[in-house]
């Protein structure tokens, strides 16, 4: 038998209890998902992308797309494409039932993996991008060092190699995190018992 989702309330007045009553859950919720797409892009995701995960993350059943549409407030198309994108992050998990051809979505639950996906994610791209643009002005300032008064020239130098240093610090640092969650999950698949004796 598939579990039933949880009924989205229509009624402007009411959202999730009886009319003209607000139900608190429902207020709670609302107001975290409306933060989780605010801070979105401090993660380095779409607001709605924060949004769709928020819904899931407190939602006790997985959700069809219609369920994230309905609560969500999107169309199926902007709906489908950031579905797409967590599901590439590895921020939302995909699952089918027996004799029902929908797909039902469940977040990424586990708050580490959650940021550890993020941080792969951004260490890919941005800290790869802020360490190459930085070189790129680097060898821009020596190739014409000859035709830059001395002092500019060593302040620009000074400046750029700071934020080179600072980048590749942050680079490294976030590999050290990486690495060691990457441990720690090594260290739960060969010995399970203890990681669960910490919960």
């Amino acid at each position: 038998m598939v579990p039933k989702q949880r009924p989205q309330n229509t009624e402007p007045d009411a959202p999730g209890g009886g009319r003209g009553r607000p139900d608190p859950a429902e207020n709670a919720r609302t107001s975290f998902v409306d933060g989780m797409g605010s801070v979105g892009e401090f993660w380095g995701i779409a607001p709605a992308m924060g949004r769709i995960w928020a819904v899931l993350y407190l939602n006790q059943d997985a959700m069809t797309m219609d369920g994230v549409v309905a609560a969500v407030g999107i169309t199926k198309g902007h709906a489908s494409t950031n579905l797409r994108a967590l599901l590439r992050l590895g921020l939302i998990t995909k699952s089918w039932r027996p004799g029902d051809r929908k797909e039902y979505y469940s977040p990424q639950a586990d708050l580490w993996d959650f940021a550890r996906s993020i941080l792969k994610e951004r260490q890919k791209q941005e800290f790869d991008q802020a360490l190459a643009s930085t070189r790129k002005a680097l060898a821009v300032l020596e190739a014409d060092r000859t035709r830059i008064p001395i002092e500019e020239y060593r302040f620009l130098k000074e400046r750029l190699e700071a934020i080179r240093d600072f980048h590749g610090t942050i680079d490294r640092a976030v590999a050290a995190v990486l690495a060691f969650e990457d441990l720690r999950h090594a260290v739960l698949r060969l010995a399970p018992d203890r990681g669960a004796g910490r919960r």
